[in-house]
């Protein structure tokens, strides 16, 4: 599965959004997930004590629906090896409408040919611990 993003141009998104931003290349994946049958793109950023995701239209090649955690919100973040994909999975501190906390649960695909996505998932396994 390949997906033609640039990450110019959501390094240009995000220090639009996030102006205090020191960004690295490094520290930047692409996250699949499906909805109604409906694949939804993100790009995501994620750095020890910074999380952003940013939704991607492919059929008009641009950003929208960020979202961001600063460090004190994040309880924790760790990976889940599957066979096609790595599941990053991010505990917060934010309580939601039923009083649970709010979990996030990406989907990042092994198999894609956006080269900047395969370095950065590698870089990404060795820094993130794995739960089984």
């Amino acid at each position: 599965m390949s997906f033609f993003i640039s990450q110019e141009k959501f390094k240009t998104y995000i220090t639009e959004k996030q102006p205090k931003i020191n960004f690295d290349e490094t520290k930047t994946v692409i996250a699949l997930s499906t909805v109604k049958t409906n694949p939804i793109i993100n790009c995501l950023y994620i750095d020890k004590d910074f999380f952003f995701a940013a939704r991607y239209h492919s059929a008009l090649d641009f950003f929208s629906d960020n979202f961001c955690l600063e460090n004190s919100q994040i309880k924790r973040m760790y990976l889940i090896d599957k066979q096609l994909s790595t599941k990053l999975i991010i505990e917060t501190n934010e309580i939601l409408n039923n009083q649970t906390n709010l979990t996030l649960k990406m989907n990042l695909p092994k198999l894609n040919f956006t080269p900047w996505h395969v370095r950065n998932l590698k870089l990404l396994r060795t820094k993130l611990p794995f739960k089984n």
